[in-house]
């Protein structure tokens, strides 16, 4: 039997994920301001809140974008990055498929144990319409090889 082919996508940097991100990290520099807190302990908040702004944006909104994503019907996926180092794994039950909101949580081949899983965030400025849904059907129906899908009824 013949292969699949793997879906190809080129991300785009999302400007509803970076807009949302400077928001909730203004508003959340806020709530700090308004708690009272001792002074030090508010510029140690107001710094987690900085970093944590910084990687987002740049990782849903910046350089951080994949550049190239291939996701096959068997559950593998290769993400290319920027600099052109491809890192192949597989997509995880942990992902999400909506019609507005797509999250990939996958596994690189090469991760240790202790490494956490890492995610994407895919939303509708990030892909072409027909690119977004042919994704949100192959993560739906998409099963690793050998996996049969049952209906829960023993036969017998």
């Amino acid at each position: 039997m013949k292969q699949a082919q793997r879906l190809r996508l080129e991300p785009r940097p999302s400007r509803i994920g970076g807009t949302a991100i400077i928001v909730g990290c203004i508003a959340t520099v806020g709530l700090i301001a308004a708690m009272g807190l001792p002074a030090a302990a508010a510029l140690g908040c107001v710094a987690i809140v900085i970093v944590v702004l910084i990687s987002s944006v740049w990782r849903c909104a910046g350089r951080g974008v994949a550049a190239i994503v291939h996701v096959g019907i068997d559950r593998r996926i290769s993400v290319t990055n920027r600099a052109g180092r491809t890192c192949p794994g597989v997509i995880l039950d942990d992902s999400y498929v909506g019609s507005t909101l797509t999250t990939i949580v996958w596994r690189a081949d090469d991760d240790r144990w202790w490494r956490p899983s890492r995610a994407m965030l895919i939303l509708p400025d990030s892909l072409p319409p027909e690119d977004s849904r042919r994704l949100r059907v192959l993560l739906r129906y998409g099963r690793p090889p050998g996996d049969v899908a049952t209906s829960g009824v023993e036969a017998g």
